[in-house]
């Protein structure tokens, strides 16, 4: 006794050892026994010398569980034998020392690992915590209680910390146990979920084949309110990080943070700065260096995923998606810049149409959707969005993603990405919910009264600030409207659950009078072609009262109107409403409408030779100048559009003399839309070739005229150019050399950023027919130049580049050949310049002596001069 007190530092208690129990004398032997072993065997080598036999290590597991049980499993607190785990447990009294000595001899017995063979020490491990925490109870002294703080900390640390939370929980599961032993096992489970992996060490005890039920317990086991404040807010640390490392128990995770930040404000503060703190890199980055890698692919995948987990695994166990509304912008910046290659980009989808989805539609739903198309971040709360600083990066080489550090670029309508989300979604019913609240606050917008100011504009900044105040939100929301109202699924679902909603919207805007008048109506002509689509599709629709009731503001609106669009609208919709209220027994279409309807039916037929006899159809009546034609002019594009898609080629060619046709009547809608979709990332190559060749053949029908539109038709394909596609960059430059000879090359305010791109293309460029579309856009502008004085700059450098090229025997002979067009038409200018009298008198002559200490020229470099 005396040998075993100095060897585990235990302090022998005064009183007599009673040596006639005889379970004192066998623990003492067992302890005696199980001492010896551990100090003169090595059970950590692997030395021949030091290895036993299985059956003597079987021996020395059952000398270990027999001491347990008599040692502790027969010593513990009385109320834990009301416990079934210990109902069989015969309990017997022994010299206390023996206990302290017994718990110091399990810490080093627990530590050799072969003693562990098949789950051998599990119930030991459960004996040692049960009378630790009966000890506790008992008032030990300091000495004691440091050594049953250190037997604790070794259980922790060492064992598994699942059958540590097992072993408490299968404890304070106990009925009927005493005050202090009660707080004393409340007490270690708080401690132990406080500490690092408490959450997790948590659910691996209570796994269960039911996730749902597992992910229930620990939930109400975590989230209590008689936690304190600085627990709660831990564990919400500690499942953020469980969340974001794990992919089994997710469930759980985000049930009990649901159930945590239900509980107070102060969580919920909590989980909001948390939520942002994840996005602080692309929102607020600590260093703008240019070049600089903020995120790698990785390191965003791995953000939206947990994202995606936190709001979006399940319709109950998920965080509430308010928390996403702050977020919104950013989330869609995220949206339209990801390449669509990328998994992740649904994510994104997901959370944005579940934090719309979940708003409410009389209020929040608008509240959100005028704030979004209102570019107003700086309301409260502050919304998130990508620091203008930053750009997403797709490299061509190893086709991941990169956030990276660039200069400054224009604030972009990231609002715009989300009418392109709906309309590639399937979640219909969002759609027509959205759609509608974006027309009532159209109809807000346009019944505002502006308040006229005397004050001048002094500078650019107070002109951009009045344009923006006084047009943006009402312009982004037409484009938006005019978008979804050709999505077809949106139809359906107003016709089948929003019909009476849209009626009464409709009513409100024919209502409508405002000056200047040209955005009412241009509103009002897109919804009027809705609503006659609406109504030829749905009879019980063309019968309903709220119908019956539209046809009077119709007819005012009819009458109060000179605009030749809209008349020519209103009149097939009257003579549809008229009719139908007039003989609602035998619902007709009005003869007006029969011609189209044939056209239109025969154009959304499957067959390629009916779509174009139904092309056709249309394209005579465009030339007639057919009222109800030209009223049908949207749905005609709208028509184009999907038919463009068609493969046979026969099809779409003759689409393209239709969009020829329309942009006799609508220009700057045929070529804006058509500059849209080719700019559209979401659609397939082939439909945005074929887009690029309907937006030449409509500029070639206008021809020089033209010319008012060459900003939106340069920018359209100067940003083809800079595509990561080399068949569409190929295109875009094709289209380049022909737009700059259609307009007659008055391209000079175009002229350096052409001349970069080119540069960058021939330089870094590895696509053979885009440089050759490069080189022959060279060729173009060189023919365009009027006075080569005003280039002379960069004369040498494309002299030089052009010669080069013409020369390289290796080079390509359709290269070569637009080198030399280049050279030919240089030096007919030159000759064309010195034949002039005009430029003489600006040229300076000048002697120099060459050869003799030349300084070497300090001028920078062209871009197009060759190394």
């Amino acid at each position: 006794m005396q040998e075993l007190c100095i060897a585990l530092q235990v302090e022998q208690e005064s009183d007599q050892i009673d040596l006639k129990n005889c379970i004192n004398c066998y623990i003492i032997q067992l302890l005696h026994v199980l001492h010896t072993l551990s100090i003169n065997i090595n059970f950590q080598s692997d030395a021949k010398e030091d290895l036993i036999s299985v059956a003597h290590l079987k021996l020395c597991i059952r000398a270990t569980q027999e001491l347990s049980y008599y040692a502790l499993r027969s010593q513990l607190h009385e109320d834990f034998y009301k416990s079934a785990v210990f109902k069989d447990v015969q309990r017997v009294s022994c010299y206390r020392t023996l206990i302290y000595l017994s718990v110091q001899m399990f810490i080093r017995l627990l530590a050799i690992r072969q003693l562990h063979i098949a789950n051998a020490m599990e119930l030991v491990q459960r004996d040692l915590l049960a009378t630790v925490i009966s000890l506790r109870v008992a008032q030990p002294s300091p000495e004691q209680l440091l050594q049953l703080n250190a037997a604790l900390a070794y259980l922790w640390h060492n064992e598994s910390k699942a059958d540590y939370f097992r072993h408490v929980l299968l404890l304070k599961a106990t009925p009927n146990l005493s005050a202090p032993l009660a707080k004393e096992l409340h007490h270690q489970l708080l401690n132990k979920l406080g500490a690092t992996h408490g959450f997790a060490s948590l659910l691996a005890a209570l796994q269960t084949p039911n996730a749902t039920q597992t992910a229930e317990v620990v939930a109400q086991i975590v989230a209590q309110r008689g936690f304190s404040l600085r627990l709660q807010q831990r564990l919400i640390e500690q499942i953020f990080d469980f969340c974001a490392m794990r992919t089994n128990g997710i469930i759980a995770g985000v049930l009990s943070l649901r159930r945590l930040y239900e509980l107070n404000v102060e969580n919920r503060e909590f989980v909001e700065r948390l939520l942002s703190s994840y996005w602080l890199p692309l929102t607020s980055p600590a260093d703008l260096l240019n070049g600089l890698i903020v995120w790698e692919q990785a390191q965003l995948c791995a953000c939206i995923r947990l994202w995606e987990q936190l709001f979006c695994s399940s319709s109950v166990a998920c965080l509430p998606s308010v928390l996403l509304v702050p977020f919104v912008p950013l989330l869609l910046q995220l949206y339209k810049h990801l390449p669509h290659i990328l998994t992740k980009r649904n994510a994104l989808a997901a959370l944005i149409l579940r934090c719309l989805d979940n708003r409410e539609s009389k209020q929040e739903l608008p509240a959100v959707l005028q704030r979004l198309y209102s570019l107003d971040r700086t309301g409260s709360p502050p919304w998130q969005a990508l620091h203008p600083r930053l750009a997403i990066k797709l490299s061509s080489q190893s086709g991941l993603v990169t956030v990276q550090v660039e200069q400054e670029q224009e604030e972009e309508n990231y609002c715009r990405a989300l009418t392109a989300l709906l309309k590639a979604g399937s979640d219909h019913t969002l759609t027509a919910k959205i759609f509608l609240a974006l027309l009532e606050l159209m109809l807000q917008q346009l019944q505002v009264t502006q308040h006229t100011s005397n004050e001048l504009l002094s500078t650019e900044t107070e002109l951009a600030d009045f344009l923006h105040s006084k047009y943006h939100l009402k312009l982004e929301l037409l484009v938006a409207l005019e978008q979804l109202i050709w999505h077809e699924p949106l139809k359906a679902q107003l016709v089948a659950t929003q019909s009476k909603n849209f009626i009464q919207l409709v009513a409100q805007l024919m209502a409508i009078t405002v000056q200047p008048s040209e955005m009412a109506e241009q509103m009002q002509l897109l919804i009027l072609l809705l609503l006659q689509e609406l109504l030829e599709r749905s009879e019980q629709m063309q019968l309903s009262e709220s119908t019956r009731q539209l046809q009077e503001p119709l007819q005012k609106l009819a009458s109060g109107t000179s605009n030749p669009l809209l008349l020519n609208a209103l009149q097939p919709l009257l003579e549809l409403v008229g009719g139908k209220q007039q003989n609602r027994s035998t619902p007709s279409a009005p003869a007006s409408l029969a011609s189209f309807q044939k056209a239109r039916e025969l154009i959304e037929n499957e067959q390629p030779h009916l779509q174009v006899y139904g092309i056709q159809l249309m394209l005579e009546s465009l030339r007639n100048k057919d009222p109800t034609f030209l009223s049908q002019s949207h749905r005609i594009i709208a028509l184009a559009l999907s038919t463009l898609k068609q493969k046979e080629s026969y099809t779409f060619l003759n689409c393209v003399r239709l969009f020829v046709q329309l942009v006799h009547i609508m220009e700057a809608e045929v070529l804006d839309l058509l500059s849209d979709e080719y700019l559209s990332e979401t659609a397939d190559l082939d439909y945005r070739l074929v887009v690029g060749e309907a937006i030449l053949k409509a500029a070639q029908e206008i021809g020089p005229l033209c010319y008012r539109y060459k900003a939106v038709l340069i920018n359209c394909f100067l940003h083809g150019a800079r595509s990561s596609l080399d068949e569409f960059r190929s295109s875009a430059y094709a289209n380049l050399a022909q737009l700059c000879r259609l307009l007659t090359y008055q391209v000079h305010s175009f002229f350096q950023e052409l001349l970069q791109l080119i540069d960058a293309e021939l330089s870094s460029g590895r696509y053979l027919p885009a440089k050759r579309g490069a080189l022959l856009v060279l060729a173009e502008l060189l023919a365009g130049m009027d006075s080569l004085l005003n280039y002379q700059d960069m004369l040498l450098p494309i002299y030089r580049l052009l010669r080069a090229i013409e020369a390289n025997e290796n080079c390509d002979p359709q290269m070569r050949q637009h080198a030399a067009n280049g050279l030919k038409v240089i030096n007919e200018k030159c000759r064309e310049l010195l034949k002039s009298e005009a430029p003489v008198q600006q040229l300076q002559r000048e002697i120099k002596v060459l050869g003799i200490k030349e300084p070497s020229a300090k001028c920078k470099r062209h871009i197009l001069e060759l190394n």
